[in-house]
């Protein structure tokens, strides 16, 4: 006994996973690696700044100008919906 199907198997293809990349420019990551190494920065921003240049976080730049800026921590909850990402000289 055949059985016939009028319905043709699809052909399967593998499912893409969305990977991002970030890249972190060299000034970014010495401005970090700075406000990690300054003592008189709160060491819970230290302790951020280390954490988001651990995993590449796109608000890196965004940390570490509130860091260098002397912010508090609990006013730092108010984030933009974009990360800015602008290229600051350090004078």
């Amino acid at each position: 006994m055949s059985t016939h199907v009028s319905a043709t198997a699809l052909e399967e293809t593998p499912h893409e996973t969305e990977t991002t990349q970030i890249t972190i420019s060299d000034e970014l990551r010495c401005r970090a690696l700075s406000v990690m190494n300054d003592r008189s920065i709160d060491p819970r921003w230290r302790n951020i700044i280390r954490y988001a240049l651990e995993i590449k976080d796109p608000w890196l730049g965004d940390i570490v100008r509130r860091a260098e800026a002397g912010e508090e921590i609990i006013d730092s909850l108010d984030f933009t919906l974009e990360p800015q990402n602008e290229v600051r000289s350090r004078r």
